[in-house]
């Protein structure tokens, strides 16, 4: 059996862990990020295009016009049904 860590072990290990976790978190946010404006654009291909994206990941509507303005880029224009 190994011997317990001492303060300082456990400290460092703690901020591994926290360095780890904000990174997670941070790619999560640009992955995020880059799947709601990839959804914005492909809305935009035809009539109708946003409640077929709807259907294919099983959400209302309304969800996908949100989660598009919330992820919507400075430079986009703001185009709704």
């Amino acid at each position: 059996m190994t011997p317990r860590p001492d303060d300082q072990a456990r400290t460092e290990l703690r901020d591994l862990v926290a360095k780890a976790k904000q990174r997670r978190e941070e790619e999560h946010e640009r992955v995020e990020t880059e799947f709601w404006q990839e959804i914005d654009r492909l809305q935009r291909r035809y009539h109708g295009a946003q409640q077929d994206i709807a259907d294919a990941l099983d959400v209302k509507r309304n969800q996908i016009l949100r989660q598009t303005k919330r992820y919507r880029s400075a430079g986009q224009d703001a185009v709704t049904d």
